[in-house]
């Protein structure tokens, strides 16, 4: 456990780096504000209660993205997917709903499906690798809705491969099944896949996306789908309180973070790849993935993460540079780091970042 005043001390040093090796160029309160000044001046008023021409035209934009009918801008992404899953189980007179054992919904969300929606959850195959079909075709009970988080954020961004994800879609549709897609961080799989996000989400019924991971926004999501099923969202949403008397901050600020950021995500994907090759050239370290298809990785090393926070505070302080976001504990005295690349790793070269690691990792711990 990493006492509060260390985190403390390791905040303030991260904001006073001047590199940072994961996310973007960080963005005052204030930038903030400028960016979405900025983007409010392209239209004439704000949304109210989910209408005018800022939030709708940004929901036609999102759902030609992903190749859906309709799309509905929301405060969460926890909101959004409990209500398509409640959506879909309504439509089976089921409540029955499957997902992977580290969703989001099951290990994030204090159990909303179940306590506020009703649902009933299965969870699906192995907890330390990704869905198969396998693991679908073995479910004990058939469900209403099937989730598929692409990547799979707690087992350090990996993806199925294209074949067994067509697959997986296919054997959905022949059952009668929904397929759901958290796409929270699906910006980051086009490169992977060398497929556009609209093949993606072809293969699924309704998809959730955020725009504060990757994009840079303040907040938000967006739920997209057929038309008769926005509608019906659209309901739940009212009725869930999430239907906001105005969200024009944080769809003015989801606009500029698609602009500044949604077309460097390949190379953040590829500088992922470099930097997990470097890390895995070091005697001790380990990715998983070895190989990241996405911009992210864990990293895991041996070190409790009190002792790793100080040690990385002394070198922050000393470079300027943040090398080594929070870490979490695990078993036999190893640590797991989160790693999600985005343009602030480009603030240096590569031979730059090189000879920073070089220095924290050669240092005695």
């Amino acid at each position: 456990m990493i006492s509060l005043e260390l985190m403390t001390r390791y905040s303030a040093i991260r904001d006073a780096c001047l590199h940072l090796i994961t996310g973007h160029r960080p963005m005052t309160m204030a930038d903030q504000l400028a960016a979405i000044g900025e983007q409010s001046k392209q239209f004439a008023g704000p949304d109210i209660y989910g209408t005018g021409e800022l939030i709708e035209s940004f929901e036609v934009e999102v759902a030609e993205m992903l190749g859906k009918e309709a799309a509905v801008f929301l405060p969460s992404g926890t909101m959004a997917q409990c209500i398509a899953l409640r959506i879909w189980a309504d439509r089976a007179s089921s409540s029955q709903i499957a997902f992977h054992g580290t969703s989001h919904l099951q290990i994030h969300e204090q159990n909303a499906y179940r306590e506020l929606y009703g649902l009933a959850a299965e969870l699906i195959g192995d907890p330390r690798r990704v869905v198969s079909l396998a693991d679908l075709q073995a479910l004990e009970r058939e469900p209403a809705a099937v989730l598929l988080e692409l990547p799979m954020r707690e087992i350090g961004g990996q993806l199925p491969s294209w074949e067994e994800l067509e697959a997986q879609s296919q054997w959905a549709r022949r059952q009668g099944i929904a397929l759901h897609m958290d796409g929270a961080r699906l910006w980051q799989c086009p490169p992977h896949y060398g497929r556009s996000l609209t093949e993606i989400t072809a293969l699924f019924d309704s998809v959730y996306v955020s725009f504060y991971k990757d994009i840079g926004g303040i907040a938000g999501s967006v739920l997209a789908g057929s038309v008769d099923f926005i509608d019906q969202a659209k309901v739940l949403i009212r009725r869930a309180g999430g239907n906001l008397y105005s969200l024009f901050p944080y769809v003015l600020a989801a606009r500029a973070g698609m602009q500044r950021n949604l077309a460097t995500l390949p190379d953040a994907v590829a500088d992922a790849a470099w930097l997990a090759e470097r890390f895995n050239d070091i005697q001790g370290l380990k990715t998983l993935p070895h190989l990241p298809p996405t911009n992210l990785f864990h990293l895991y090393m041996k070190g409790d993460p009190q002792s790793l926070i100080t040690r990385a505070c002394q070198w922050s302080e000393q470079h300027k540079v943040f090398l080594l976001p929070v870490p979490r504990a695990i078993a036999d005295d190893y640590s797991v780091i989160e790693f999600s690349i985005g343009q602030a790793l480009r603030s240096a070269p590569r031979d730059q970042w090189q000879h920073w690691l070089d220095s924290f990792f050669a240092e005695p711990p």
